[in-house]
């Protein structure tokens, strides 16, 4: 049960008073950056409209922060950005607000009812997330009713903890509980004025993400130095780094096919290619960069395939995404790397709802759901090339964000992609 903090404030040594705290000063003058109540209120709005074309009763809301969630539904309703618990749930009834439940709930629930846009945040019981849920749902009188559960990820998918899902199955015998992969895509396919916002901020941080590679690659360093650069660049303005990929590799003896997930204690040398994916969020909205850097000049091999290639190849794509156009449109502009006598890893372009997500764009497919197959304004891409040679060696990424408009486009990555980066050092 919660705790009072003007009934226990003068006993918080005692393990039990430092539980579940409400009430308090604490964390009150804390600063952030939030959608406004307008925006939480539309999202929820369109979820219960949702509920009620679909016959359901409420939404179990969930998300982690592994690479493939990084918040999920949670972030999308609530704000809530935080590394805490495998699983996070938020609880929206089609009928009334939405109920946060926090898993980490002695101070901290304090700091996390500032960050979020909604009222109702509860502590999680010790571990106890269905009980919670469940006593949320018999309040609003729908405890034998249809509770859809969204997607923590789209691996898989998976939904929720084992423990929570068994003990509500147990606590609430009479519901339907119904698993809603694609729901989340749904409700974030059209992106609103202030989620773009977002994303246009998430831009700015990535791109100053990429000139600090530029600035601190030189020989000598380490790749995980280049990965400290661009984390300092994006949380030294306030945002959040969803993923920094790095590899590097020599650009006469090349080893490294795409941005590497790990990168290394390896150091770097005059003559190497930096080959990174990066993307910043900021709250909890994302945007993508990648941009083939050299330490010193690049090699005439590597300037004519970026010229030949990679730019010509991401140009072919560029053209073919806009309003009007079709998935399939795209996806037949990538026929260009074989055109040039070179080839591409499979994946050209993903969707974004508030991370990477449907449709998935490759080269010999597209993977979309019903509806998706058309780009129309509100939606929001990133372009992802990794061309290779015909010998399968030498490789480069490259990658920007965007978001369509009613006239056709807006780069939320508008960083020049005409040269590759040169780092002198």
């Amino acid at each position: 049960m919660a705790n009072d903090w003007n009934e226990v404030r003068y006993d918080l040594d005692k393990s039990p008073n430092f539980i579940e705290i409400c009430n308090s000063p604490w964390y009150s003058d804390a600063d952030y950056e939030k959608f406004s109540l307008a925006e939480f209120q539309r999202r929820h709005k369109h979820a219960q409209q949702i509920m009620d074309r679909d016959g359901l009763d409420a939404l179990i809301l969930t998300g982690g922060l592994n690479i493939y969630s990084f918040g999920g539904a949670v972030t999308w309703a609530t704000g809530l950005i935080d590394q805490r618990g495998l699983c996070q749930y938020v609880v929206l009834p089609k009928e009334g607000e939405p109920m946060l439940i926090y898993p980490h709930a002695g101070c901290h629930i304090e700091a996390a009812r500032q960050m979020v846009g909604i009222r109702d945040v509860r502590g999680d019981q010790g571990g106890e997330y269905a009980k919670v849920i469940s006593d949320y749902l018999k309040d609003h009188g729908v405890e034998e009713g249809r509770i859809g559960i969204t997607a923590i990820d789209r691996i898989g998918p998976e939904y929720m903890g084992v423990k929570a899902y068994q003990d509500l199955v147990e606590l609430l015998p009479k519901a339907s509980l119904e698993f809603l992969p694609n729901l989340l895509h749904e409700l974030t396919a059209i992106k609103s004025e202030e989620e773009i916002d977002a994303m246009t901020k998430a831009g700015e941080l990535v791109i100053q993400a990429l000139e600090a590679l530029v600035a601190a690659a030189r020989p000598g360093i380490h790749e995980y130095q280049l990965e400290a650069a661009g984390t300092h660049a994006i949380l030294n303005s306030g945002g959040n780094v969803h993923l920094m990929m790095i590899g590097t590799t020599s650009m006469k003896d090349p080893r490294g096919v795409y941005p590497n997930p790990f990168p290394s204690q390896r150091v770097l040398q005059e003559g190497d290619i930096i080959l990174n994916e990066m993307v910043a969020t900021y709250k909890g909205y994302s945007a993508k960069i990648g941009h083939p850097i050299t330490v010193g000049p690049p090699t005439e091999e590597v300037k004519t395939f970026f010229k030949e290639v990679v730019l010509g190849g991401f140009q072919a794509l560029e053209s073919q995404l806009m309003p009007g156009k079709t998935l399939e449109d795209v996806r037949k502009a990538a026929s260009f790397f074989r055109r040039q006598g070179a080839q591409s890893l499979p994946i050209i372009m993903h969707g974004l709802d508030l991370i990477t997500a449907m449709p998935f764009i490759y080269v010999d497919r597209v993977v979309a759901l019903p509806g998706d197959e058309n780009i129309l304004p509100g939606k929001a891409y990133a372009i992802e090339i990794s061309p290779v040679d015909s010998e399968g060696l030498l490789a480069m990424f490259m990658a920007r964000t965007y978001v369509m408009t009613e006239e056709g486009k807006r780069n939320l990555t508008p960083f020049p992609m005409e040269e590759i980066l040169v780092a002198s050092g």
